[in-house]
């Protein structure tokens, strides 16, 4: 009997280490996906790094030093959310063009990208941001007026 007991305790601590393996392999994945680390920068085409204009006005930003080799997509979006202020585009991302851009292999460079900023009346990040991991580039800002 004993050694049934024994026996019983070691397969429970097993499902119990599998069960909190899985619980911290879950955790460490919803993390990656909650925050947006920041990877090179966002420049506007003139250099500038903040706008502004009425919702519908057409930017065009670039990016250097961004992950390698990467698809981005530009987007406008908010780092609202407690402790991750400074994660770029991390809230609320929107799409300002639709298509995708490789950053280079060389340097992860990101070409001039051009789309419209419709958003409501606010403060804006624009960035460009990865469409796999969720990183995305230090952003410049738009404020819809």
């Amino acid at each position: 009997m004993e050694k049934h007991r024994r026996g019983i305790k070691a397969r429970r601590g097993v499902v119990l280490a599998t069960i909190g393996g899985v619980g911290v392999a879950m955790a460490a994945a919803s993390l990656s996906w909650a925050c947006t680390p920041i990877t090179g920068n966002t420049w506007y085409s003139d250099g500038t790094f903040a706008k502004s204009g009425p919702s519908g006005t057409v930017i065009t930003a670039y990016a250097t030093g961004a992950r390698k080799n990467q698809a981005f997509q530009l987007v406008a979006g908010t780092s609202t959310t407690p402790g991750h202020e400074s994660h770029g585009c991390m809230d609320i991302p929107q799409a300002i063009n639709p298509n995708i851009r490789t950053s280079t292999v060389e340097t992860g460079f990101i070409a001039p990208t051009t789309g419209p900023v419709n958003r409501a009346p606010g403060e804006w990040q624009i960035c460009f941001r990865e469409t796999d991991v969720g990183s995305a580039t230090n952003p410049v800002f738009f404020t819809v007026i």
